[in-house]
């Protein structure tokens, strides 16, 4: 028994490290001037929980930055340690302040994380898994003369693995983040307008549910379009990219503005 479920949780990472390679094979558009250099950096932990002795994998990939204007290195390496201390802290008996693990050095960033926190993830330990995702993937997935997007993939292994997405994005100007991307009603008004962008499930789900007002989960500002995922219930997501040129009516000012100054 013990390893049938080794043998299904070693597949399961496997099809998960596959997957976020397959997602990193993404082509960033390189801003003039002083584009965002990044490096893919990886962590895989294992372990196994003192009830079921299952093999639990946890897997991380990150696009680090190296390289860019110094405003907005500062902001993402707030918002890699936020991220960071979300995926491995989680809440639980374990909770370490995070003042005590944020860390400047983005060099050796998740390997820092890694090490704060294997006391609760060694192979011998007590500590019942409770990491939440499974895997952990933050890429960057825009970047423009004006912006840059992240996208974080959430992972989580189950019957059907699940994948949560997140996206934020960074005004290069200042390093600041984008507060809105659209407003839960211009997504109203662009799926009332645009029947033939829209996304079907996600249209029918709103109607079926009356959830006309969380129509907007997480969007994100990408090169050409805006990617948006909707959760119509726990642990199901539909996801559904619209055109730039066709959304951008609808976008909130200052993402308006960050496009209108593109080069």
């Amino acid at each position: 028994m013990r390893n049938t479920v080794v043998k299904t949780y070693q597949k399961k990472f496997i099809a998960c490290a596959l997957l976020l390679m397959f997602t990193n094979c993404c082509t960033i558009q390189q801003a003039d001037g002083q584009p965002l250099v990044v490096e893919n950096h990886e962590c895989f932990l294992k372990s196994h929980t003192h009830l079921t002795t299952e093999v639990v994998p946890l897997f991380i990939s990150i696009d680090l930055p190296v390289k860019g204007e110094q405003t907005l290195m500062d902001s993402l390496t707030d918002f890699l340690n936020e991220t960071l201390y979300r995926f491995f802290d989680n809440g639980g008996d374990r909770h370490l302040p995070y003042q005590t693990v944020y860390s400047e050095d983005i060099e050796h960033l998740i390997e820092h994380y890694r090490d704060a926190y294997k006391t609760f993830f060694l192979a011998d330990s007590t500590v019942e898994h409770e990491f939440g995702a499974d895997c952990l993937n933050m890429k960057l997935v825009a970047q423009t003369d004006t912006y840059i997007t992240y996208e974080l993939d959430w992972i989580f292994f189950g019957e059907g693995d699940e994948v949560a997405k997140e996206w934020t994005t960074f005004v290069r100007a200042d390093g600041h983040r984008l507060a809105e991307v659209i407003s839960n009603n211009n997504m109203l008004r662009f799926y009332k307008k645009h029947p033939g962008l829209r996304s079907e499930d996600i249209w029918n789900q709103i109607h079926t549910y009356d959830d006309k007002d969380h129509l907007v989960g997480y969007v994100g500002l990408l090169n050409d379009s805006v990617a948006h995922q909707y959760a119509y219930a726990p642990g199901i997501f539909e996801q559904a990219n619209y055109p730039l040129d066709a959304i951008l009516p609808y976008l909130s000012k200052e993402a308006k503005a960050l496009i209108a100054k593109r080069e």
